[in-house]
This record gives C-alpha cells, structure tokens and sequence, in this order.
C-alpha cells in the first residue's frame, strides 16, 4: 500500500521575543519550520533565529483576519479582511541559542537552552546552531497572519 499523507492546517498566534534586528519577518518572508508544535515547548526556526516557547491564555480574545484583494479601482486603498478564526491561546515564544548537551549532563534531549541574555557578546548572537525537523513531519511556508501548515505522515 502506498504511503499516504495527511495534511492539516493550523492557524496559531505567535508572540515573539528577543529579535534583535525589528524587520526581519519581512526579510524572511513569512517563511518559518516549526518543530513539535503540539508539546509543552515547541520550537521554531525564522531565518537564522531560533525560538522556545510555550502555550499560554491570551488577555481577551485574539481575531484572525484574512487579508483579500482590495474590490475598487484604487490600488492605494485599504485591503479587504475577511474574518479567517478566533482564539484564547496564544504561543509565547522567546529567541533562544542551541547547544550541544556536554558529556555528563543528565537533562533529557540532545540540546540544551540558552536563552538570549542583554551581556551576551556581538559574536555570540551571531552563532547560532540549527535543529534537525523531525522526519515524520514537514513544514511548509506560513501565510499571511501567522497560519503555519503541516502534513504528518500516516499509515
């Protein structure tokens, strides 16, 4: 039997934390690479940067809007936003350095979390080690408003 694969769409509000440079979403192009988004702490890859965060109660309700096509002749005027979902939860995430876990060192996983500190050197932000995304997973490129697909492997 071929292997078959299932594709579900998630649409989750992400905070993020601890950039350093204010338009990098921009340069990246909405592109990111989540890793265990259904744990207590999933990880994302957003160019360079890498994040650890966690679910949490937003303060209210946060509104997802989906951005058309604007229907007049005026190329300058506003967008047209449909309502796309709504939610309670929200994932706080805060830049993060990966290292190698050292010999001796009892914590669960390969890698250990450094998280972004203020007397950190330039060099030091400079470096940062990639994860390896779970083979039984795949990302594909966010949409506007922060939707991130993925497709799991079923069979």
């Amino acid at each position: 039997m071929e292997d078959e694969w299932e594709e579900e769409e998630q649409l989750v509000v992400v905070e993020l934390s601890g950039i350093i440079n204010s338009d990098f979403l921009t340069k990246c192009q909405g592109t990111c690479k989540i890793l265990d988004i259904d744990s207590e702490q999933p990880m994302m890859q957003v160019g360079r940067y890498v994040f650890a965060g966690e679910y949490d109660d937003a303060l209210g309700t946060c509104v997802l809007f989906e951005e058309g096509q604007s229907s007049g002749a005026d190329p300058e005027a506003s967008p047209e936003l449909s309502y796309k979902c709504h939610t309670v939860k929200r994932l706080m995430m805060q830049r993060t350095f990966l290292a190698e876990k050292k010999e001796g060192d009892n914590s669960s996983g390969d890698f250990q979390f450094q998280p972004l500190s203020d007397g950190m050197s330039p060099a030091r932000l400079d470096s940062l080690s990639h994860f390896i995304q779970n083979p039984k997973r795949t990302s594909k490129p966010a949409g506007e408003g922060g939707a991130h697909t993925m497709g799991q492997k079923t069979g």
